[in-house]
């Protein structure tokens, strides 16, 4: 299943690296037995194989195809589950092309996004595939078109209507006849199977098959999935199944059920195509398990290879394994919900209606379940790689550090390690029983000083860039009966929220008594980017993010504004504010 995403891509970097070759009859022979390697397990053979060839195209000064050889490393080694290792070696090659003034990026590009797509991870790998579009150099036409088709296969059963422009993008560089051609006119056909389109199927697959007999091209990409299409739409179903249990190189096993679900759909057989989709599920969650999992244990081990002398680093050691365990025990918690849920939906579905009720949300389910990987697995990845690459560099020997440098860097292991166990606090609060019982309101609280702390706290995470004020029209000895711990994580939540989107400017706190009376208001301002007016409701949503690569979950918001309801208050957004963000908790007296 992930090999034929990978060697896809492998196939057209080699095929265009042979053509530069034909006169260096021993070139042809090493290169051959690479690539034969690359479907192998001999892996220290390929490796010193590909490093002959790296050498044999530095010696020629011909640096782009020795950038083409180090990306076919790095999808041999996601080929072989490392998926850590790849994505740590595409960041290292990105890194030296830059050194070089190589202006390459969309080789490593399209290689992160065939690793996310070959681990069901579709939002990053589209991603990804877009930054390989915007790098792609003019004149490169070939690498612009093979990455737009990278794009079209990606969206063709999910959103066949953006698929449909980016593939006519792609048809308007291409010319009749051409390799490419065909594959702009099978994506078209698949295009028009999943919109149900029959007459513009059948015109399309007649000119695919012109073309494929004009051209006389070896290659038979779409081929089998356009005869397959072609016999589901004339009703011969059992046909097009027995089509698609056959080896098609152009299918993952997560495509096959695409199709398979949408056959059944077309035959009426909502059961079946429930059954799919739930194992379409399963797939993507163990490709996302594991891409996790691995990540992890490979991180993990290169922890290990050092020794920790330093205290401060054996303390981030401990903290680190204690926030692995709890973050397992949450994905465990959250698996252990889904199996739960799944066995109460086969009980309740007894027939037709209900089975196509239960085939939507299912659906829903599975992009809810996707969404939320997605996000740990980006999460947890930057403060990680933060936390072991400078725990490698106190630990080496070699290194000479300055005491300020090491302080530094001490300082950024323990603040990513506070971001990973906040991480871990918010899956557990998304965990938790969430009654109304949890926060008692039985604290006598002095409110400028818990204003006071929740500021200290604030400027040494501030270090100095922001303008942070507090100003309170309260005595210093009045007091509110609520809950403190509920309190502080909001404001916690509110200020935090304050320093990551604002640049310049200042953050100010501002506490005073409602003039309704019995109620007391917490003010948070900020100078920063500000939330548009269509979105200040939807970001109290869970995991809803403006911009979606930006660091956290989506719950700090949604978390607080749950606690304020649970004490009595309310958490919005000021509307009329337009220099930044303004947001106001209201907390009664008593």
């Amino acid at each position: 299943m992930i090999r034929r995403v990978l060697i896809s891509l492998f196939l057209f970097c080699s095929c265009s690296l042979m053509a530069q070759e034909q006169t260096d009859t021993a070139f042809q022979r090493i290169y051959r037995h690479y690539f034969e390697l690359f479907s192998s397990n001999k892996k220290d053979e390929f490796y010193k194989t590909s490093d002959l060839i790296q050498k044999y195209y530095l010696t020629k000064k011909d640096i782009i195809n020795y950038y083409k050889i180090r990306q076919n490393e790095i999808l041999f080694d996601t080929q072989h589950g490392e998926t850590y290792k790849s994505i740590k070696k595409a960041n290292i090659m990105l890194d030296d092309m830059k050194k070089d003034n190589v202006n390459r990026y969309d080789l490593v590009y399209s290689t992160l996004g065939a690793i996310f797509e070959s681990r069901g991870n579709y939002r990053m790998a589209e991603h990804y595939y877009i930054d390989a579009i915007k790098n792609v150099a003019p004149e490169d036409t070939i690498d612009y078109v093979h990455a737009i088709a990278q794009i079209v296969s990606l969206k063709v059963s999910r959103e066949p209507d953006k698929a449909w422009e980016w593939n006519e993008r792609m048809g308007a560089m291409t010319t009749y006849g051409s390799s490419f051609y065909k594959v702009y006119l099978s994506l078209k056909g698949q295009i028009y199977f999943f919109k149900r389109d029959k007459t513009n199927f059948l015109k399309t697959k007649k000119e695919y098959d012109a073309c494929a007999k004009q051209t006389n091209d070896p290659n038979p990409y779409g081929s089998q999935i356009m005869n397959l299409m072609q016999k589901a739409f004339e009703g011969e179903y059992q046909e097009a199944l027995q089509l698609l249990e056959q080896d098609i190189a152009d299918l993952t096993e997560i495509g096959r059920c695409e199709y398979r679900i949408y056959l059944y759909e077309m035959m009426g057989e909502n059961e079946l195509a429930l059954k799919e989709v739930n194992k379409r599920r399963d797939l993507r969650d163990s490709l996302n398990s594991d891409m996790l999992f691995n990540n992890i244990n490979e991180i993990n081990a290169e922890v290990g290879i050092a020794k920790l002398h330093e205290e401060a680093v054996k303390e981030r050691e401990f903290w680190f394994f204690v926030v692995i365990l709890l973050l397992i025990l949450a994905l465990g918690l959250i698996i252990s919900r889904y199996y739960v849920r799944r066995r109460y939906q086969k009980k309740i579905i007894k027939q037709n209606e209900q089975l196509e009720i239960a085939l939507s949300e299912a659906k829903e389910s599975d992009r809810m379940k996707s969404s939320f990987i997605e996000h740990v697995s980006h999460e947890i990845r930057t403060p990680l790689n933060v936390i072991t690459g400078y725990a490698q560099v106190i630990t080496n020997p070699d290194y000479h550090l300055e005491e300020e440098e090491r302080n530094n860097m001490l300082y950024a292991i323990a603040q990513n390690t506070t971001s990973i166990t906040n991480i871990v606090n918010d899956l557990l609060e998304l965990a938790q029983d969430e009654s109304k019982e949890r926060y008692r309101r039985d604290d006598n609280i002095l409110v400028n000083s818990l204003c006071r702390n929740m500021m200290s706290e604030m400027d040494k995470r501030n270090r100095g860039q922001l303008k942070l004020r507090f100003f309170s029209k309260l005595p210093d000895d009045y007091t509110i009966q609520s809950n403190q711990q509920g309190i502080e994580k909001i404001l916690y939540h509110l200020l935090s929220n304050a320093l990551k989107f604002t640049k310049e400017g200042t953050v100010e706190l501002f506490v005073h008594e409602s003039p309704d009376h019995g109620c007391v208001r917490f003010i948070v301002t900020d100078t920063g980017i500000g939330i548009d007016k269509e979105n200040q409701e939807k970001v109290f949503e869970r995991f809803y993010k403006v911009d979606s690569f930006k660091q956290g979950f989506g719950l700090g918001l949604p978390t607080s504004r749950k606690i304020a309801l649970q004490l009595g208050g309310a958490l919005a957004i000021d509307k009329e504010y337009e220099n930044g963000t303004r947001q106001v908790l209201t907390l009664p007296v008593k």
